[in-house]
């Protein structure tokens, strides 16, 4: 699929992921296409790691308390292809896959983590 058409395709998506990423009180950056609010812990970024989260993607928007890079990059970017593959139809199949699967065991999240590896 082309980029542009991923874009458009998860622009719900990416427009929710844009107000996520305002709640972190920061400017973003952008990488490789991405927009990365990964600045400092603060507002929902600092919230995170309480419930046992360091980074989060809707859309084409990638929210972290921690810098996003090497491993964890690869991982968000995997994210983002599913998103471009699903659209806005991503966030109620990844909930309704968590129901039977919780977090560790998610298919979406051990693709995410085998493509952080290879």
């Amino acid at each position: 699929m082309p980029t542009w058409l991923g874009f458009l395709w998860t622009s719900p998506n990416t427009l929710l992921g844009l107000l996520l990423g305002a709640f972190t009180f920061q400017l973003p950056r952008l990488e490789g296409g991405l927009i990365v609010f990964d600045r400092a812990p603060r507002g929902l970024t600092r919230l995170m790691p309480k419930v046992g989260r360091s980074a989060m993607t809707v859309g084409f928007v990638i929210v972290s308390s921690v810098r996003v890079e090497g491993r964890l990059l690869a991982h968000e970017r995997h994210h983002v292809r599913q998103y471009m593959a699903w659209g806005p139809l991503f966030v109620p199949v990844y909930l309704a896959l968590a129901i039977p699967y919780g977090y560790r065991r998610h298919p979406m999240e051990r693709a995410a983590e085998r493509a952080a590896v290879g």
